[in-house]
């Protein structure tokens, strides 16, 4: 007996050993809903873990606030790399292939029970952007003359408020972001989902997917990480490790949310 425990703890020691010394990458993420909580948790931080599991490394995120995180790279050489990139921060460094897919659509009371399966299902009804939306949105911008009315909302506007109150139909937004802040404000109040203050919601995803990159500051390990990247999504490991931060929100996004 006494031999058996030995060995266990020798096993355990090794392995924790190793552990330890699995080679760290060091990345500046965004505060983001959907990707990166304050703690680096998220369906962002899933897939690269388990991406970079397939290389035998380990992804050490630091968060900052959104936009704060490309500045870091830039300025903090020890970060290897940045994650979320948007083209026009105009990051320095090498871009990854995209490593997570995000969906937008639209999100509604579900008590309206609207069929929208296409932006042309969008005619009549009045319709809240965001900032810059008919610019990223080429077919939104094209039934414009068809809505019944359409606005963009301020930074900081409560969207919820405008769906709940009945001022608009629906709202475009990334469906699983709008449903982790929703239900997160149920939560924060004590209240019910789907109670008469914060009734159901439904989201449709209605716009292409879009990518999310990384950059890094040195070729090789670009290279590398797409490697693991493609190994990783074939194996189906991405969405393996992603499903448990989305399946909390299916009441609201069903299956529009990209597997990986």
């Amino acid at each position: 007996m006494e031999l058996v425990k030995a060995f266990s703890l020798a096993v355990s020691i090794i392995l924790f050993a190793s552990d330890s010394a699995m080679a760290q990458v060091k990345i500046a993420v965004p505060v983001l809903s959907g990707h990166f909580d304050q703690n680096a948790y998220g369906r962002s931080a899933g897939a690269l873990e388990a991406i970079y599991a397939r290389c035998n490394l380990r992804p050490n995120f630091v968060t900052h606030r959104w936009g704060q995180h490309w500045q870091a790279f830039e300025d903090d050489a020890s970060f290897d790399a940045v994650a979320i990139v948007w083209d026009s921060a105009e990051v320095s460094g090498f871009a990854s292939d995209d490593f997570i897919r995000q969906r937008n659509g639209v999100a509604f009371l579900a008590s309206k029970k609207l069929q929208i399966k296409t932006v042309a299902d969008l005619k009549g009804l009045r319709v809240l952007g965001f900032g810059g939306a008919t610019e990223l949105f080429p077919d939104l911008a094209e039934v414009l003359p068809t809505l019944g009315r359409y606005w963009e909302a301020p930074p900081g506007f409560a969207s919820r408020l405008a769906l709940v109150n009945n001022d608009v139909d629906v709202f475009i937004t990334d469906g699983l972001i709008f449903a982790i802040d929703y239900i997160d404000q149920v939560n924060l109040n004590g209240a019910h989902y789907g109670d008469e203050n914060w009734p159901a919601m439904k989201f449709v995803g209605l716009f292409p997917e879009i990518g999310d990159k990384m950059h890094f500051r040195r070729e090789a390990d670009r290279d590398t990480f797409n490697r693991c990247l493609h190994e990783a999504r074939a194996s189906g490991s991405i969405a393996e490790a992603t499903k448990k931060y989305v399946d909390p929100y299916r009441m609201i996004v069903g299956d529009s949310v990209p597997k990986d």
